[in-house]
């Protein structure tokens, strides 16, 4: 964990690590006339679908900035946007993948994939209500076609990419993105991108932004001037080990 150093990287902000007990105080704060958020929550096994679901309901009631315990940030958070910007930007979000600056792996379903290990939001942004109603749909659908309930249902990593992570999120933010902006018609439309481009009250940053490793990896030299905000050592715990359901 890297706790120091965002409380080093953001003065000003308050840093609050949420475990179970504290997620549970926030469910019942804030989502008693929606019981279906809580028990959806409960009858999840798996900890990386808890924490996909948690993220984005904190998001939603408080906003801030999440990032995932792996994660270190690499320039003060009070920098992500600029001072002429920060009156219109409600949601700041960065590219995990994009198929035009990398080779094209099995795992990736669209060509382009927004990160969710790190997110920026003013609090009550509508993609998270979306989001959420994405989630709740997407769980349930798993449990129904297995013939039980969401409790007793093996949810595979494909099943967590899909219902909760990054898959599900780049669908619901991409929608949101065509909704705003004219110019956004396919994927291909938020490929290449050199710098933060603007989309209503969301920012959209590029591919190295929370993945300081693209930078390490490709080199710096045909990339002058593109820096990271972050950087994401992967450690990949959310994944099921192989033969364990």
């Amino acid at each position: 964990m890297h706790a120091n150093k965002w409380i080093e990287m953001a003065p000003g902000y308050t840093y609050t690590f949420v475990g179970s007990t504290e997620a549970e105080a926030f469910l019942a704060a804030h989502f008693a006339d929606r019981p279906e958020i809580a028990s959806t929550y409960h009858a999840l096994k798996n900890p990386a679908l808890k924490s996909d679901v948690l993220r984005y309901l904190l998001l939603y009631i408080h906003g801030g900035i999440y990032s995932d315990a792996d994660t270190k940030p690499l320039v003060r958070l009070d920098a992500w946007v600029p001072a002429q910007k920060r009156r219109e930007v409600r949601l700041l979000l960065a590219l995990e993948y994009d198929e035009a600056e990398e080779p094209n792996p099995s795992d990736f379903v669209y060509p382009v994939q927004f990160c969710q290990w790190t997110i920026a939001a003013a609090p009550n942004h509508t993609v998270f209500a979306r989001m959420v109603d994405r989630m709740l749909a997407g769980l349930q659908d798993v449990a129904d076609h297995q013939s039980t309930t969401l409790g007793k249902a093996y949810l595979s990593d494909f099943d967590v990419v899909n219902t909760t992570g990054p898959v599900a999120w780049t669908e619901v933010v991409f929608q949101l993105l065509q909704e705003v902006d004219g110019r956004v018609k396919g994927y291909g439309d938020l490929m290449r991108m050199g710098g933060p481009r603007y989309y209503g009250d969301v920012s959209v940053l590029p591919l190295e932004t929370f993945r300081a490793d693209y930078l390490d990896d490709w080199g710096v030299s045909w990339r002058k001037g593109r820096n990271a905000l972050v950087r994401h050592f992967f450690k990949g715990a959310w994944k099921t080990p192989p033969g364990v359901r």
